[in-house]
């Protein structure tokens, strides 16, 4: 039965500084060449993964923001959007700012997408912004009353902050509404001690979006391979055959996982993928 093998980025398929190595590029445009069937699902944006995979043709929509979207990487046309209700976005707001917070709210009005922003933002923020600047992301817009917005899809809230604060918050969030987000805290790997929660709706998954993907591409006669470092990919290790955690993975998704190969600064899931598929095509 042929395999599907779907990758996160960010601590997984990436360096510690955000790039595909040179022999990951390389052996990744050979094996994609010849037909290895190959996506990535990642809590990136297609703006931020376009430049990444420069040179590097994917030959099946990847699976951006957690599964908010399925997205052609070439022509930037999502596929499929998993917004927030904006009745549910509107109560969001109101509860993320009682408590101080000033988020970043991701969106979509039908033909680009946006990141809305206040002005006065902390440290934390100030790296996001930055870094998009740097990338020459336009998606990126300041906002006096973020209110305004909600004509528009909401697709997330980034909420960057002390560890302390957000963990309050994410609590909060979920006695307010319960089973309603699918929320991610974590440390930003390249900023330590400053602290992401991202929101988004339930249906906003790594493992809903590779179902999605398998529908839109018929893709069910597929066994399913999965790699990953982090607590956001854990539904995806629930759904996979095969579930393969990087040595830096955390503990709790190492125990969802299969197989433990090496860490992701030894572009240990390229050679996973060589291994496998030169087997399969002897």
């Amino acid at each position: 039965m042929p395999t599907l093998y779907v990758s996160d980025l960010d601590g997984t398929l990436l360096t510690p500084t955000a790039t595909l190595s040179t022999y990951t590029r390389a052996t990744l445009k050979r094996l994609l060449e010849s037909g290895l069937p190959f996506t990535v699902a990642t809590s990136r944006s297609v703006s931020s993964v376009g430049p990444i995979f420069q040179g590097v043709s994917l030959p099946l929509p990847v699976i951006e923001l957690n599964g908010a979207y399925i997205t052609d990487l070439t022509t930037g046309q999502h596929l499929i959007v998993n917004d927030i209700a904006t009745e549910l976005a509107i109560k969001i707001l109101k509860l993320v700012q009682d408590y101080g917070v000033k988020p970043l709210i991701s969106s979509y009005n039908g033909q680009d997408d946006h990141v809305y922003f206040t002005h006065d933002v902390n440290p934390g923020i100030q790296w996001y912004i930055d870094d998009a600047e740097r990338n020459e992301d336009g998606r990126w817009h300041c906002r006096t009353d973020l209110t305004e917005i909600f004509d528009e899809q909401v697709m997330r809230f980034t909420l960057i902050d002390t560890k302390a604060r957000l963990t309050h918050l994410e609590q909060a969030l979920n006695q307010h509404f319960p089973g309603c987000l699918d929320m991610h805290l974590f440390e930003n790997p390249y900023q330590p001690d400053w602290y992401w929660l991202t929101l988004q709706d339930r249906s906003a998954t790594k493992a809903n979006g590779i179902r999605e993907l398998q529908a839109f591409h018929k893709l069910h006669d597929h066994d399913l391979t999965v790699f990953g470092d982090h607590n956001n990919d854990i539904s995806m290790f629930q759904l996979a055959d095969v579930a393969v955690a990087t040595a830096n993975a955390t503990l709790e998704l190492q125990q969802h996982a299969t197989e433990i190969i090496g860490h992701h600064s030894e572009d240990s899931v390229v050679k996973y993928l060589e291994s496998r598929w030169s087997m399969v095509n002897v």
